[in-house]
């Protein structure tokens, strides 16, 4: 999942490179801008260049369409310039304290959230256990992992078992390629999943992703964290998704909803609608105004 947001993407502006100690585990980010603090949180074997990246693919995320905001994209643990533990022991709860410990680094009391995909989970127990240092949350592509409810997706261990079996990761491809796609077969999924994980830490990815029911939360715990939220992804997404997001909203009495129009779980975040529809939630909501 590396599409760019549109209002992060420019790539123009000057963006800082960092890097901290995490419980034992270095984390990499970027800043950009200067102002209220924005946490960008990437989805699953992604990395925060899917926020923005200068010509030779590293991450910098334009702040320039956020005046007033100061941009923070980082690598979650096992992506991107993190560490990549191997251990799903690691990762859990882990991923969401990072962000917390960013936070801490950096001297950020309290900050946006805006988590894609994976990074909604995180952002969702960021919200949950410490609900003081939020301001606000965009969930994109996902909704926080309740605890009780079926998420609706098996990807991730298909995935880990693909890694586990060591035959190439085809199935993987073969289990999540769109129906109204060309068929592949196991050799051509091979050679594309051979291409498209050349270089990435495959065994980092699946210890991550199994560890996605560690960033379950609490209805009731959920509930303690007032800050405004916003449910964006893509109209294309599963039935599942919605009704998730259908159901919390009803739950919480709160929660803006955007849907975007022929977005599927890859392109909603490339899509103009995708980051006009959040910069106006962050500026609506930015403290003090």
């Amino acid at each position: 999942m590396m599409a760019i947001a549109s209002f992060f993407a420019h790539g123009l502006a000057r963006a800082d490179d960092g890097e901290f100690d995490s419980n034992g585990v270095r984390i990499h980010y970027v800043v950009a801008g200067q102002g209220e603090p924005i946490i960008l949180i990437h989805g699953w074997m992604s990395d925060a260049s899917m926020w923005g990246q200068d010509s030779h693919g590293n991450a910098k995320p334009d702040a320039s369409g956020v005046p007033g905001f100061e941009v923070i994209a980082m690598d979650c643990r096992g992506h991107g310039k993190s560490d990549k533990p191997h251990d799903k022991n690691a990762y859990g709860a882990e991923m969401a304290y990072d962000v917390v410990r960013l936070m801490d680094h950096l001297k950020i009391p309290r900050a946006h959230l805006v988590g894609y995909s994976m990074g909604a989970f995180i952002a969702a127990k960021v919200a949950a256990t410490i609900p003081d240092r939020v301001l606000s949350i965009v969930y994109g592509g996902q909704a926080p992992l309740i605890q009780g409810e079926p998420s609706g997706s098996t990807e991730v261990d298909v995935f880990a078992k693909a890694v586990e079996d060591g035959k190439g990761l085809g199935p993987y491809l073969m289990y999540v390629m769109p129906a109204d796609r060309p068929k592949l077969s196991l050799s051509q999924a091979n050679a594309l999943a051979n291409y498209l994980y050349a270089g990435k830490d495959v065994q980092a990815f699946a210890a991550a992703g199994v560890s996605f029911d560690r960033l379950e939360v609490s209805l009731s715990m959920l509930r303690k964290c007032a800050a405004p939220s916003l449910f964006i992804y893509g109209s294309k997404e599963s039935n599942s998704l919605k009704m998730r997001v259908t159901n919390l909203c009803k739950v919480f009495h709160r929660g803006q909803v955007r849907v975007v129009e022929g977005g599927d779980h890859i392109t909603t975040v490339g899509k103009a609608e995708f980051g006009l529809s959040i910069m106006e939630f962050l500026k609506s909501h930015k403290s003090g105004d």
